[in-house]
């Protein structure tokens, strides 16, 4: 019996020099069975250091879901349940609210998480999460909107779509459809996300190239439909007149329809413009309400975003930038191929 306890001691240190899962109290009671011999204990302990760790772990810190985040949420956590012994844990936080996406972020690096996926709420914040994710030496993954720097030290990678390419793409179909002349309104997001100056940056830059088009309006609505819809109402109350609409997510721009229809004006009179190919989106360009929108993959973001995650987590290289592209829906084609 000395014996015995003598090898499930030395069971122990194996078990803690190797940080293997073992079950102890089951490798005490097999070397009682075998009499405390030696080689059968060691046969069962070099066993048990075959036995599956458990589950994965990643941290995944985001915007409240809604619209296309909502998409991206539901594609990170469709995603990993495809993936063997992956746990994936959501948390929240409004949009602007970074330090408590901050808190966040440090629960999960207590927690021991074996990465972090985190989609900003306020660019504000971004370098305290990196450097946090950094000293902790736990992989991160920033998905839908990333630091402007060029590269990041650590294992840190980045997985979007190019936000100025956006803006471009949906400003460049409207200024054909408008025959390059004509008054355009901007509508914007909010200001801690990235995407909203380099969407609104790269309208513009289209918009310049017409010298018949003329930005008259421009406003922020937070992505917000609601708010969309009261901002475009008072344009229209105080006598703008429009020609194209420019909202920076489809949420804004069926927003926009909403207060061009209540103010009895026809859908095709002012020509709306989106991004971001929601469901809501497409049935907007289907009905005839919105007349440009441009796809953004949720889904491959999603399948990306787990995928590099899981390969940091393994040492393995990734693409620090991994670039996912837009693509341009109009009214004439069909929104069959988007709705997947």
């Amino acid at each position: 019996m000395i014996r015995t306890l003598h090898m499930c001691a030395l069971a122990r240190t194996l078990h803690r020099a190797l940080r293997s899962r073992i079950d102890l109290r089951g490798l005490c009671r097999a070397s009682i069975v075998i009499g405390g011999r030696k080689p059968a204990v060691w046969a069962v302990v070099l066993a048990s250091l075959t036995m599956p760790a458990s589950a994965t772990t990643i941290g995944v810190t985001m915007i409240e879901p809604s619209g296309f985040t909502a998409l991206l949420r539901d594609g990170i956590e469709t995603y990993a349940k495809t993936q063997p012994d992956l746990s994936v844990t959501f948390t929240y936080a409004p949009q602007g609210a970074g330090e408590r996406q901050v808190a966040q972020v440090r629960s999960f690096i207590a927690a021991k998480v074996d990465a972090l996926l985190v989609l900003p709420v306020d660019s504000a914040t971004k370098a305290t999460i990196t450097r946090l994710a950094q000293e902790a030496d736990i992989p991160l993954v920033y998905a839908n909107m990333a630091p402007r720097e060029d590269w990041f030290a650590g294992r840190v990678a980045f997985v979007l779509s190019n936000d100025l390419v956006a803006g471009r793409l949906q400003m460049r179909k409207l200024a054909q459809m408008l025959d390059g002349n004509g008054r355009v309104a901007i509508i914007k997001g909010p200001p801690t996300h990235s995407g909203t100056a380099l969407r609104a940056q790269g309208a513009k830059e289209v918009a310049a190239e017409f010298p018949g088009l003329r930005i008259v309006e421009e406003g922020a609505a937070d992505w917000d439909r609601q708010m969309a819809a009261t901002l475009v109402a008072r344009w229209l109350a105080k006598g703008s007149a429009l020609d194209a609409i420019v909202a920076s997510n489809d949420e804004m721009a069926i927003g926009a329809a909403d207060a061009i229809e209540a103010a009895g004006i026809r859908p095709d009179r002012i020509l709306i413009g989106g991004i971001d190919a929601t469901p809501d989106g497409l049935a907007a360009m289907q009905r005839k309400r919105m007349a440009v929108t441009v796809y953004q993959d949720a889904g491959l973001q999603a399948r990306r975003a787990v995928d590099d995650a899981l390969k940091l987590i393994r040492r393995e290289p990734v693409q620090q930038y991994d670039w996912v592209p837009f693509e341009l829906v109009t009214d004439r084609m069909s929104t069959t191929h988007f709705s997947r």
